[in-house]
């Protein structure tokens, strides 16, 4: 997969790859940074992420993409890179509506304690997935915790177990003084209602 993929690629960028006989990798990308026109090095670098996302998602998640399906990926990636380049050397004008909105930082917790988010998803047919991530008083990021459960397709029943999954977070975190934050509505009006999830 992976030399399909880079057969896809620029016949320059692939000769000068198979030029380069550096034993190192972190050297090996550093003269090809050094060597390369910037446009051929961010095909580089775009095209080795996208074959090690799509070997990952093959390891992991059993997801098999063809060449054609990642070579694709990455020119659409690189032309919204170029956008985003010629975008930034001039005014953007946004919409007037969105100028009066501020974002909003999460609510600290009070001194002294962590604050754990939690969260939850569902992929149709397949799993849900509970996420608790532990941050201090100052936002520093001291653990997190991910619970796949397949089967399971219910939000409000994940979210329920999200918070449950934060307490054994702070549990291994050993953190005694925390704040967990849910924006599910009806997990924390069933747990505060006590119907305990």
């Amino acid at each position: 997969m992976s030399r399909c993929t880079w057969a896809l690629v620029d016949e320059e960028l692939g000769q000068q790859i198979a030029a380069t006989s550096e034993p190192n990798a972190k050297q090996w990308l550093f003269t090809h940074m050094q060597s390369l026109a910037h446009s051929l090095f961010v095909k580089l670098a775009v095209t080795l992420w996208a074959i090690w996302a799509a070997r990952r998602k093959a390891i992991h998640e059993g997801i098999f993409q063809s060449p054609h399906a990642i070579h694709s990926f990455m020119v659409r990636f690189i032309q919204e890179l170029e956008m985003i380049r010629e975008e930034g050397g001039r005014e953007v004008r946004a919409n007037p509506a969105a100028r009066t909105t501020t974002a909003r930082r999460p609510k600290a917790p009070p001194h002294g304690h962590c604050k754990i988010h939690v969260d939850a998803g569902v992929r149709p047919g397949q799993r849900g997935v509970a996420v608790a991530v532990c941050r201090d008083s100052d936002g520093n990021y001291l653990g997190s915790s991910a619970l796949s459960i397949h089967g399971l397709h219910d939000p409000a029943t994940l979210e329920v177990i999200a918070c449950r999954e934060a307490l054994t977070l702070a549990s291994d975190l050993n953190v005694h003084q925390f704040v967990i934050s849910s924006d599910s509505k009806q997990a924390i009006d069933d747990i505060n209602g006590g119907a305990m999830g």
